[in-house]
């Protein structure tokens, strides 16, 4: 019993650092990849539906990732990739 318990603090620990990891990620590409004015947009989206800002982050670091990603993204940008992520949502309900 003692060693299940353990192994399931082990568990929800390791996950939690995953977590966290994948959380400095997605800053580091957001401050790395992202204009100011991009990064702010972002920020209060998060505020307001972090779902929706979770999706972009995601998108991102995928964009980062296949090196479609060269240059900053601009707050134009952002907002084209908001658009388009809420249009997506809107069609799967």
């Amino acid at each position: 019993m003692a060693d299940e318990l353990e192994e399931i603090k082990a568990r929800k620990l390791q996950e939690a650092m995953q977590k966290q990891q994948m959380q400095v990620v997605r800053k580091v590409a957001a401050l790395k990849y992202m204009t100011k004015e991009a990064r702010e947009r972002l920020s209060r989206v998060k505020l307001v539906k972090p779902e929706l800002a979770e999706q972009v982050e995601f998108a991102l670091i995928q964009a980062i990732q296949l090196g479609q990603i060269k240059e900053s993204i601009t707050d134009t940008q952002l907002k084209k990739i908001l658009e388009e992520i809420t249009q997506s949502r809107q069609k799967h309900v």
